[in-house]
């Protein structure tokens, strides 16, 4: 599919919003959970996402972990759920996501995909 932003513009887009609290539910600059942080960011260049993460899912093309590139979406699966995290590739194995993790401070962060948790739980990627 075309990309409707290149995956640069996407990446500054979310690094703006680092710091900001994780609020379950939440979808807007005071606060996010994950698919509401990813939702927000890609609707700053006018793609439409759903507010959940399984959601998202089935949403652009399906890229391996060693396809990834800056502005993928990356999807985890733990506690049952299709998909239970989602977040944005950076590049260099690391992603920006809202985290409901202490060890994240509960905020938005870049996180390492070659983390025990975040390898093993990897579901695949989304290109837009």
């Amino acid at each position: 599919p075309a990309a409707s932003a290149s995956g640069s513009s996407i990446v500054s887009i979310a690094q703006q919003y680092l710091g900001v609290p994780y609020v379950y539910g939440g979808s807007s600059a005071s606060g996010f959970d994950c698919s509401g942080f990813t939702m927000y960011i890609f609707a700053q260049v006018g793609v439409k996402l759903p507010h959940g993460a399984t959601s998202q899912l089935s949403y652009g093309a399906s890229v391996s972990r060693s396809e990834l590139q800056p502005g993928d979406l990356v999807f985890f699966q733990d506690y049952g759920a299709v998909a239970s995290h989602v977040g944005i590739y950076i590049g260099g194995d690391q992603f920006i996501h809202a985290s409901s993790s202490s060890s994240n401070g509960y905020c938005v962060c870049v996180s390492s995909l070659n983390t025990n948790y975040y390898s093993r739980n990897f579901v695949g990627g989304r290109r837009f």
